[in-house]
């Protein structure tokens, strides 16, 4: 049983997947204000970043700057999390806030995102049942992070799909995997 669950949370790569997460979330505290207003972190892949920009000449700039935006998001999620940014100018820009209206406020990065007792406890008696000590720490600190970036996720105005409760940043009532299964089922 140990080692079947122990394949399981190296196969989900729960730590990595929470860190990569995380690095989205810090752009724009480690770029700062006015370099995140012309700006958009996309996604990070096999250690890549993707960041949109407005034009071309803010994706040459940072691209100047590529060493000290990459110190200064492993100083905010981990050394090796972010290898390397990629810049891209004139893709999807995120909408701006009406006129008068401050943009919705970023969450602090999930690993700064404090539990309440009753959800610590809940992981620890998830991992309790494992009587291997080293993978029930594993196991314990998986369940604590993925608590934590659930909350975050919450925080930071992600639904649950109505369909299969997974987080989802979109406003759909069903995530991208429930309208495909959907789509095979119908055309079946």
């Amino acid at each position: 049983m140990g080692r079947l669950l122990e394949g399981a949370l190296g196969d989900l790569d729960v730590g990595s997947r929470l860190r990569e997460h995380l690095a989205v979330a810090a752009w724009p505290q480690v770029v700062g204000r006015l370099v995140g207003a012309h700006t958009w972190p996309e996604r990070v892949r096999d250690g890549v970043l993707t960041v949109g920009t407005d034009s071309p000449a803010w994706a040459q700039e940072l691209h100047m700057r590529k060493a000290e935006l990459l110190a200064g998001l492993a100083a905010q999620v981990g050394q090796g999390v972010v290898k390397d940014i990629r810049f891209r100018s004139g893709r999807r820009r995120p909408p701006h806030p009406a006129r008068g209206q401050r943009r919705r406020e970023i969450p602090p990065p999930a690993s700064r995102i404090r539990l309440s007792e009753e959800e610590i406890a809940e992981a620890r008696e998830a991992a309790g049942k494992i009587e291997d000590p080293e993978l029930r720490a594993k196991a314990e600190r998986a369940f604590l992070a993925l608590a934590r970036m659930s909350r975050w996720q919450e925080q930071a105005g992600w639904r649950r799909c109505e369909r299969c409760g997974q987080w989802q940043r979109t406003g759909r009532r069903w995530c991208s995997s429930c309208l495909y299964r959907g789509r095979r089922k119908d055309a079946k």
